[in-house]
């Protein structure tokens, strides 16, 4: 009888041990379904105006999101523009005009926000070669990337000074391209964003400087995705829109550090650069202004005759509003 019940209190005590096995495998696997990070493909570039996402990465506050991002540095969002069309991203973030280009060859996009910023297009000239205004570059070999913001920018600061292109002789180049040839003096200007203008006038010193450029500011920086991807994946994009908020915030308490991030990732060390991001301001909006801003930049495009496309779009029909609806509601003014 004793037999027994040792039997019996063996079974019981081998069954329990099981059970135990059992439920602590059941509970791994829900701790690591809950904490299982979400990929997504992000291709950014160095240009300060999309500090946030660097820092957003850096701190990962895409994790604490959810997600776990896969960061790509182009040299420039045109590059991005058509990895997002080539599926090799997710979501990238731009400047308005590749957008507009896309736009008006038919592609499917999707503007979750515009990342609101201080002015980071400039034009810098080579003193050394006589230049000291715009109209000093009739006849001059200037470098500016075609396609881009950089692009819109230089045809806007000519018609102020009354210049066609035909003025100039145009070198189409990348920000990390148009530096050398600048440095090399291959070239006589370069139109673009920083880094770049700034970057070229620490090299060349009192050989170079920058021209008056104030009334001419291509605003755009936006958040893009395909379509497709936003309606198969709506949760993902408020959860990128969260965690440039917290960047943002982030850049506001503390300039200093966010800069020093801002230059590790984005591989730029440049002194000029770090004072010019004592001052910059970051924000997430859709306002009417970026609907403008599309518009005046598809109207240049055909004017110009840069697409065959006649028809500007409606360009409410690319602004998905609803992920920035969800996190920052007061950021909307855009009616849509």
């Amino acid at each position: 009888m004793a037999g027994t019940n040792l039997r019996s209190h063996g079974i019981l005590k081998t069954l329990g041990i099981i059970l135990l096995v059992i439920c602590v495998s059941c509970t791994d696997s829900v701790d690591e379904s809950a904490t299982k990070l979400e990929k997504v493909r992000v291709a950014s570039v160095p240009a300060i105006v999309d500090a946030p996402t660097h820092i957003a990465y850096h701190n990962e506050y895409f994790a604490q999101e959810g997600l776990d991002v896969s960061l790509k540095i182009n040299p420039d969002g045109k590059t991005s523009l058509q990895q997002l069309l080539d599926g090799e991203v997710d979501i990238i973030t731009v400047t308005g005009t590749p957008v507009v280009y896309s736009s008006l060859k038919g592609h499917d996009l999707s503007i979750l926000a515009n990342i609101d910023h201080s002015k980071i297009h400039f034009v810098v000239v080579r003193k050394d070669r006589g230049i000291s205004s715009v109209a000093d570059l009739k006849g001059k070999k200037v470098t500016v990337m075609v396609g881009t913001s950089g692009q819109f920018f230089m045809d806007s600061l000519l018609a102020l000074s009354k210049l066609l292109t035909t003025d100039l002789e145009i070198v189409n180049l990348n920000g990390p391209a148009q530096l050398k040839a600048f440095v090399d003096g291959e070239v006589d200007a370069i139109f673009g964003w920083v880094p770049f203008p700034l970057q070229a006038l620490q090299e060349l010193g009192d050989r170079a400087s920058l021209l008056p450029s104030d009334p001419v500011r291509p605003s755009s920086w936006v958040v893009v995705s395909t379509r497709q991807y936003v309606m198969e994946n709506p949760d993902i994009p408020k959860k990128i829109l969260k965690a440039l908020i917290a960047a943002e915030d982030f850049i506001t308490q503390d300039r200093e550090k966010a800069a020093m991030i801002y230059a590790e990732i984005s591989g730029v060390q440049n002194q000029a650069v770090s004072e010019l991001f004592k001052t910059m301001e970051f924000g997430l909006s859709l306002r009417h202004s970026l609907l403008l801003d599309l518009e005046d930049q598809a109207r240049w495009i055909i004017k110009n005759g840069y697409s065959d496309t006649k028809k500007i779009p409606n360009y409410l029909n690319y602004i998905y509003p609803d992920a920035l609806k969800a996190v920052k509601p007061e950021a909307i003014t855009l009616i849509h």
